[in-house]
This record gives C-alpha cells, structure tokens and sequence, in this order.
C-alpha cells in the first residue's frame, strides 16, 4: 500500500484537548502503515461492532448511527468502516459513553440484514488480545503467525445466532427474507451467468465470416427483467424440532465457574481426573471446561454448545445428549481434541423418524490406544477400560431417553418450552420412542470418515426404517436421506407434478434418477404414477445396495422391468441405457446433486442425450453450485459442450429449513427447440439490473462479475484476430468451473 493511501486510512482521534473543549478532534500520529491497525489503534474510546454488511453506504451508516444513540446521551465524533469488511469503528467523545453504547448494542435486539445480530467490543480489549498473540504469550517463542481466538463462554442467543439465525423473525418474515435471497443471490446470478456465456460466444463467432448475423443475439427466453419465473416459495408444513439426522461433537462445555470456594475445588480436584473439567484464565473469571457434546457453534475456542437452546432440533436429540454427558461425567475416557488429536470420542449421529419411532445412534471414535497424537509412553492407552465403558454407554442409551428441559426463545416457541419445562420435580417424562439400533465407528485419520467407512453393529436393528408418501425406505448407518422427512415430501411431490407435465402417457416415460443414492426420489416417482420406469445412477456402491433394498420394500423387484439401479459414472450408464431403450420413449432425467454441484462430465452427458428433452434439478445449494451447472447447461453449444442447449422453464424454491437461511430449489430445464435457437433478438441487456439491483444484490454486496466478461474478453480484430478467437473458444471449453 502506498504511503497517501494509508494516510488517507488514519482514524483521527477526539480527546479534550488543550484549549478545553470538549470533543476537540486531533490528529494522531499512526505509527504503523497497515490498514488494518491504523483503525484499530488502540484507544479507550473506541467500540468495534461485528457481523455489520460488507457494503453499507455513508448515508445509510449515519442513520443506523443516529438510531444507536437516539435517547442517549451518547456522542459520536468519528467512524470508519473499510469496505468489504463486517465490523464498524466508532470513536466517542468520552470514555465513560462506551459502556453504555455497548450495554444499547448488545441487547440482541439489533440485528442486519441476514437476521444476525450486532455484536459491540471495546476496542483496546481486541489490541490487548493482538499484542498477547504477537508477544508470544500462547506458549510458541516467536508468537503464532495465525491468531487463535481466546476460549470464550458463548451465551444461549449467540448458539442461537450460530445455529439457527433467523430464530428471531416470525416465519412471515423468513419467507420474505427467503424470497428476496432466492431472487438476488439465485435467479440474479443465473441469469447473468448464462448471458456473460452467449455474449462471448456471440463475440466470437461474429468474427467469423460465415457467422450469420442472426445468430449473434441474445436467446429470446433471456429477454426483460425476469426471464426467469420464479413460483412463491412452498412454506415448510413444520417449523419446530424438524430435523431427522443431528451430528454432535465431543468436546468440552464452557461455563464461568461460579464463587471462589468452587474454584480451589476445582483447582485441587484438576489434575485428579479428566471428568473433573479444566480451567482456563479469563479477563474476567474463570471458564470451567467439562466434557460434554453438543455443536460447534463457535469454533473448538468456544467449546461444544447445548443442542437445547436449538429450535429445530427434536426433544430425542437433547434428551440423548443429557444421557451422554452424564456419562461423561464418570468415564475415564476422554473427548477426543483436534488440536492435538488425543483422546477418543469424537462425534455421535443421531437419526430418528416420528413416523416409525425409531432411532438409530452412530458412536465415532478413535483408537482405544489413543488417537493420532497418542504420547508414546502409553498414558493415552485407554485399551484397559475402554470395553467396559462402551458396555456402560450401550446400557445407558438403550433405556428410556428422559424428556429434556428445553430453553427455546423466539416467535412461536413458548408453547414447546412450556411443554417441556412443566413436569413437577421428581415426576420426570421420557421421549416418545428409544434406540432401536447402535453402531460403533472406529477412525483414526485427521478429519471426518467418508460416509463408505465401516461400522460395528452393537445392538438393535442394522437399519432405520422411515415412511416418505406411498414409500417405507431403509437408512443405513452411512447414507444420505433428507433431514427433514415432512420437507421432504413437499419436495418430492413438485418434482411428481413436474414429471407429470411431461406426457399424458406415464407408463412410456423412463426417468433416470441422477445421483440417485438410496433411491427415494425416483422410486416415489413410480409409487406415485409419473413414470413407467426408473433407472437409477450413483457412483456409491453402498447406496445402490440400499437402493436396490428400498424398490424390493415397495414392491419392484426389479425383476419386471420397472426399476434398475447402477454403481457407475452417470455418463456412461447414461449412454448404455439409453440405447437399450430404444427409439421412441420419453425420457427425462432428474438431477439431486450435493452441495458441489454436477460434475461436468455429467453436464455435458446430459446435453449430449438428445432423448433427454427435460432435467429436473433438485438443488440444496441454490445460490452456489446451481449458478454454474444452469451456466453449462444453457450456454450455446461449445467443442466442449456439444448439444442443444436447455432453457429455464421454471423455478419452484421450498423452504425445508425453518430458522436458517437455506432454502431448497426446483428447477425445470427444457430442451430449446431450434427455431428458439434460431429466434434471437437484440442484446439490449448489457449493464442492465437483472431482478434487482447492484446495490441491493448480496443484501448490500455488489454482484461479482460473472467470468467471461465483455470487458474480459473484447478481442481485438487484427491479424492474428482468428488465432486468438480459436484461443479464446479453447480457453472456455477447458476452464469450466469443477467441483471442489
């Protein structure tokens, strides 16, 4: 950075200076050129507030500012907040004022435009942390080069703000913040995606001599505002403890400690035992760590949070997370630590269905002689103990699952939290149903085992049985179903009437359920009328295993001819499934990736089926791998990318996630028809605002350039000009955007 740009960086600081009047702004000299420390120089009078908009205007900062101190006796002399950040720098005219603009901030009640809340620091707290990490003080001689975060106690609202951030708005007003997401951050970009893709092409091919003029516009299906039709959003039929699949973290539980006397126990009872919880010096008191499960709402420093404060999460989960930290309590044996990968519980998921109530629990943990940073004198060898505590644990899960006490907040929660929290003392409740099936998994890498890696049968069923429409479906330990069974079936029954509009002759139509898994989309299809035959495609052995299972369970054998599951690369199955269909049967192809996207050697075996007219996509990253894969799958046709191109016939979002800002989406790709191909019109649309505008896209972010630009890719006409075009069409069809 330059020297007059850093300048122009330095916060002025207001103190009463000499001439004694209050508020007086001087110039402090900064020492250091980095941006960063510049605004943050240390000053008793300066708050930082976090979780602010990247980009937020002068005007509309102001305002937020005056409605902070607006009954107060509060002054603001200066802010400053560096573009693409989330926090503001406000300095006050006085010390004393930053207690009370922190006690306005940090009510929970103000919140941005994603729903999260503000959260308001002094200023020189943050700098004694940023010295402390550079003096060395974490135990490393020389300071570490990546600050860590000092291990903090997280309050119920910010587990809340962590794990369902919506919490606070009636569900009104999530589906409209949902709206208004899906349209910017989805539609927005898809469109402007696609069209950066035809007007380079377009570019180039106009270069050409026998390139027709009328191939050279925009598609028609592209033209106005809002090409693309967008259908309300499908409200989610359950609000509340939906959820079907949770995954906890052993780890350990912060809380202050509470009086003296309870800290030199603890301090004398430390070393004793690792049940007993560790200590760790705060600013302000001491945080006591216990093992416990629970998310990571806030990263390993925060320690695991209590599911029960979560709304979305059922009472099962919460009640089996009760059992466990009982557990821990008296095991020898403790949680496992990423930081140093010693110990041995890691992780517990827990799968449920309120239909069948059943519950299937999935322990994962590390070797019993240690995990991978065991010490080599043998004190992390819990080989001794561990079978006899596993036989406990077992004992422990299998009773009854007591109901949980549960501290929900939030519009419409009351009656939940009433429920639980009623029962008189000593008369305790149980959940509905208990653990029908317990599996082990051991693992001794780094990270989290693949959903293929073995598991031990300890008791119970091998598999969880759920009801989904007309279908009954087995869930194996390792595979993927919906986690919430009722959104699920909203889901599913659009992708039906999507099918249905098809033809007026199911039984001739063939689906092919693309990335299938256990085959619950494709096998509701048929149960429910909309096609004749499902041939379904996953790389994953184990779960066309499941899958052939769950078309035995309702009925198709697959003996008849009906159904038909392949382990394979889907372009390949693709290929040799269709030529023994043969000519004349309606094809179309559904599509449920994971949050990656396709791959697009997938994409491009979908265009290339010429049989295939209609892909429906089922997407659970709608804002993110779905703007790419809808970019190869409508784009003109490439040396890469041969085929007709698909259009975007409809969108349908489905708010499966209450509570949080995910949202399901439907979308209907048709094949385009050449004389859609042939009909263009001008591109008048270049630099317009497509659905919003570029202010508002991002709630506040201006929308990223889409690759392939004009401006990145005006050729000049020379007289190497056809090389370069032959360059620029090269360089497109081999740097599509793969999956991470």
């Amino acid at each position: 950075m330059s020297e007059s740009s850093s300048a122009a960086l330095q916060v002025p600081e207001v103190t009463n200076g000499s001439s004694g009047e209050p508020g007086a702004i001087v110039q402090e000299k900064v020492e250091s050129s980095d941006t960063t420390s510049g605004i943050l120089d240390y000053t008793d009078r300066k708050v930082i507030i976090h979780n602010m908009p990247k980009f937020t205007k002068e005007y509309e900062l102001k305002k937020l500012i005056s409605q902070w101190v607006e009954g107060t006796k509060i002054e603001v002399t200066r802010h400053k907040k560096p573009p693409n950040k989330t926090w503001l720098v406000l300095t006050l005219a006085e010390e004393e004022m930053v207690g009370q603009l922190l006690s306005v901030l940090n009510d929970g009640k103000h919140i941005n435009k994603k729903g999260g809340v503000l959260r308001a620091v002094r200023a020189s707290e943050r700098n004694d942390n940023k010295r402390s990490a550079d003096n060395g003080d974490n135990g490393s001689e020389g300071g570490r080069k990546r600050m860590r975060r000092d291990d903090y106690v997280k309050t119920p609202d910010e587990i809340r703000d962590a794990l369902t951030p919506l919490w606070r708005q009636t569900y009104d007003e999530q589906v409209e913040f949902k709206t208004k997401n899906m349209v910017i951050k989805c539609l927005s970009k898809i469109t402007k995606e696609i069209k950066s893709k035809v007007r380079l092409l377009g570019k180039d091919k106009q270069r050409q001599k026998s390139q027709r003029k009328s191939d050279n516009g925009m598609y028609e299906w592209l033209s106005g505002k809002q090409p693309i039709d967008m259908k309300p959003i499908l409200r989610a039929p359950k609000h509340f403890q939906y959820r079907n699949k949770s995954e906890l973290t052993f780890g350990y539980r912060h809380t202050y400690s509470k009086n003296e006397n309870e800290n030199e126990k603890q301090e004398s009872t430390e070393e004793k035992s690792n049940n007993e919880g560790l200590e760790v010096e705060s600013n302000k008191s001491k945080i006591i760590k216990t093992p416990a499960v629970g998310f990571l709402a806030g990263g390993w420093s925060g320690g695991v949070s209590c599911p029960h404060y979560a709304a979305n999460i059922p009472d099962i989960v919460c009640g089996i997370s009760d059992i466990l930290n009982e557990f821990l309590k008296d095991s020898p044996i403790p949680p496992y630590t990423s930081s140093d990968h010693r110990g041995v519980w890691r992780t517990i998921t827990i799968r449920s269905s309120d239909i069948t109530k059943q519950c299937m629990i999935i322990i994962c943990h590390a070797p019993a002689q240690g995990g991978a940073g065991a010490k080599t004198d043998g004190s992390d060898d819990y080989s001794a103990v561990f079978d006899q505590e596993k036989e406990r644990l077992v004992k422990m899960l299998t009773g009854r699952i007591p109901k949980p006490k549960r501290e929900l907040s939030g519009p419409g929660t009351e009656s939940i939290s009433n429920a639980n929290n009623n029962n008189q003392e000593g008369d305790e409740e149980f959940c509905d149903y208990s653990v029908t099936s317990l599996f082990f998994q051991e693992f001794e890498g780094l990270s989290n085992p693949p959903p293929e890696h073995p598991v031990q049968h300890e008791y119970g069923e091998k598999f969880l049985e759920e009801k989904l429409l007309q279908c009954t479906f087995q869930i194996s330990p390792g595979a993927f179903f919906q986690v919430t069974t009722e959104g699920a079936e909203v889901l599913y029954k659009v992708v039906v009437d999507r099918l249905k509009e098809v033809t007026t002759n199911p039984e001739e139509m063939l689906l092919f359920d693309v990335c299938c898994g256990t085959g619950t989309i494709g096998l509701t299809c048929l149960k429910e009328g909309a096609v004749g035959k499902v041939v379904g495609i996953d790389i994953s052995e184990p779960a066309i295993k499941d899958a052939i299972v769950n078309a035995e369970k309702n009925g198709y054998s697959g003996t008849e001819g009906r159904t038909k599951f392949v382990a394979s690369r889907a372009e390949k199955a693709m290929n040799n499934e269709i030529k023994s269909a043969g000519h004349g049967k309606s094809m179309v192809a559904v599509v449920d990736p994971s949050r990656e996207g396709l791959h697009q050697d997938v994409c491009k075996a979908l265009r290339n089926e010429k049989s295939i007219n209609r892909i429906i996509y089922v997407s659970c990253n709608p804002t993110g791998s779905l703007v790419k894969d809808a970019g190869m799958l409508c784009s003109p046709a490439t040396k890469k990318y041969r085929g007709v191109p698909f259009k975007i016939s409809s969108a349908q979002p489905v708010d499966m996630f209450p509570l949080t800002d995910h949202c399901e989406m439907v979308m209907v790709f048709d094949r385009m028809s050449p004389d859609e191909i042939s009909r263009r019109g001008n591109d008048n649309s270049k630099g317009e605002k497509v659905a919003s505008t570029t202010e508002e896209t991002k709630e506040g972010q201006p929308e990223e350039s889409p690759k392939n630009t004009d401006e990145e890719t005006n050729i000049v006409c020379d007289e190497g000009a056809e090389n370069t075009n032959a360059n620029k069409m090269s360089e497109m069809d081999t740097t599509v955007d793969k999956p991470e």
